[in-house]
């Protein structure tokens, strides 16, 4: 069994180390015949003209795609849902996504969906496809003691597939999306670490489309096998639990969200191990920096003297900012990540010594329950260390950061939140927290938001987690909802994904009925 069940440890650190954390539900795999499930009504829904506002594209991009950058696209202008109909054989639908040839790509647990510009229904690929999915173990994989022959749970563990994000555009392949597992944990002391027998599992897939001379498709697949930079004896990054792909800042930068910290992978600069050590700063130093976290401790000052228990976990808020560095938020604390181009640096803070944190600012630490200043963990639990639960984070275009909460294993401490505006001038300096209520403010059905995503005219997305989307304006307060049966396949949403390398953009939806492309907003 994958992560199914709730967070219960939080190990007792001096020093380098960390703490570990579950992630997010990973929901139940429903498989069905082509033939089930309802009719869907692929068409428009009626909502009106679109209204995506002006361009905003932001600094300079150093070749990557702006706003708008690819037209129209080759997708309808309109609202378009994907179900049994179209080829998709299982449910619920993990993720949704579009790479640089606008290829859509949609995932279940079980397996990856590739739509083609002009294509009628989905190609599946699975395990027998080259993805790692559970029973389809990598043959060998590096560690510490060499090169591991068979490689020791090398593949996701149940239920498989938690997350994708499409990626960019090259020579010689036709499509790239990237593919999160679940891993397998035991939440025992060495759970992540050189001792654990199952580090090797989760992870992800790098996923390159590839053509034979007849035009048969195939899939390229390399594992990114998550390990500390600065040590081999920290496997701590296993599940993925959200990832973010850079199209316009600093092209094809991914990242990744985990269960205990936060990636940086250059995938286009991945090549096998050369020499006798697979770590080294040549091999792969050079393509992917592991990890870095903002950090809050459990009732207590992380600054504190003596032992202190550093809480860490389910970095589900991903969101490049303006400038091209990283927001974050996890299930204890928040932050910004600021951008540096080298791998064997970014994992590192600080940089330089007695330079400054990476993190500017950071949110979580030095908390005392009064719900003012600086170091609030965005929301206000009763103390520094308990769970804040944040679900996402976006970024926009006035430049205010919005956070949302959500619950994850229904424990005592386990509330939520609600959602929160952050502005500052600078960041973290003196800013201002804004919260409001999801269902008195927004006008969802519940408490839980699953995630939030900010349009380029200044509206939200928020998605709860079984009440479908409200497209809500904070400025003037105008909500709209959409509920299954009125463009999207299933008022259980999953996940969202905004696609601005189009315009109009295309708001992906994954649902527990299907997928929706909706680019005619209410």
């Amino acid at each position: 069994m994958g992560n199914v069940g709730k967070w219960a440890i939080a190990a007792a650190l001096i020093g380098a180390a960390c703490a570990k954390s579950n992630a997010t539900e990973p929901g139940n795999n429903v498989v069905s015949p082509g033939d089930a499930g309802p009719t869907v009504d692929a068409g428009p829904l009626d909502a009106g003209p679109a209204d995506a506002g002006p361009p905003d594209a932001g600094p300079a991009d150093g070749g990557g795609i702006q706003f708008g950058g690819l037209g129209l696209g080759p997708w309808p202008i309109g609202n378009v849902q994907y179900s049994w109909q179209d080829g998709l054989q299982e449910m619920p639908v993990v993720g949704v996504s579009t790479d640089e040839n606008q290829n859509l790509w949609v995932a279940t647990n079980a397996a990856l969906y590739l739509l083609r510009p002009g294509d009628k229904t989905f190609t599946r690929f699975d395990g027998n496809s080259g993805l790692h999915l559970p029973g389809f173990a990598i043959p060998k994989c590096d560690d510490s003691a060499g090169l591991l022959d068979p490689c020791p749970a090398g593949e996701a563990a149940p239920p498989g597939i938690s997350e994708i994000v499409g990626g960019g555009a090259g020579e010689g392949y036709l499509g790239e999306v990237f593919v999160g597992y679940w891993a397998f944990h035991d939440w025992t002391i060495t759970d992540g670490t050189e001792q654990d027998p199952w580090r090797h599992s989760g992870k992800l897939d790098r996923v390159r489309l590839k053509a034979d001379n007849s035009g048969a498709l195939s899939l390229d697949v390399i594992r990114f096998d998550m390990v500390s930079n600065n040590t081999v004896q920290y496997w701590h990054n296993k599940s993925v639990v959200r990832m973010v792909y850079d199209h316009r800042i600093h092209p094809h930068e991914l990242y990744v969200g985990c269960d205990h910290g936060v990636d940086k992978i250059s995938p286009d600069k991945w090549h096998p191990p050369v020499g006798p050590w697979f770590l080294s700063p040549e091999n792969q130093q050079s393509w992917m920096s592991d990890h870095l976290h903002p950090q809050a401790c459990l009732h207590q000052s992380c600054e504190a003297p003596g032992p202190m228990t550093q809480m860490l976990a389910d970095w589900r808020g991903l969101a490049i900012a303006p400038d091209g560095d990283l927001w974050v938020g996890g299930r204890y604390a928040a932050g910004k990540i600021v951008y540096i181009a080298e791998n064997t640096e970014w994992w590192k803070t600080p940089r330089t010594p007695g330079g400054p944190s990476v993190f500017q600012p950071s949110y979580g630490d030095g908390y005392d329950g009064s719900c003012s200043g600086n170091a609030r963990p965005i929301f206000c639990p009763p103390l520094e260390g308990d769970p804040v639960n944040i679900s996402a984070v976006t970024v926009a275009k006035d430049g205010k950061v919005w956070f949302a909460s959500g619950t994850l294993f229904n424990e005592p401490k386990d509330v939520p939140y609600g959602i929160a505006s952050l502005e500052g001038n600078p960041f973290g300096i003196h800013d201002k927290f804004t919260y409001y209520d999801p269902v008195r403010d927004v006008g969802l059905s519940e408490s839980d938001v699953r995630d939030l995503l900010a349009l380029p005219d200044g509206r939200l997305v928020v998605a709860g987690l079984h009440s479908g989307l409200v497209i809500w304006d904070p400025v003037t307060g105008a909500k709209t909802p959409i509920r299954a049966g009125q463009g999207i396949p299933s008022d259980r949403v999953l996940r969202l994904q905004l696609d601005t390398m189009v315009d109009p953009p295309a708001l992906m939806v994954a649902t527990a009925g299907g997928a929706a492309v909706l680019r005619v907003l209410p």
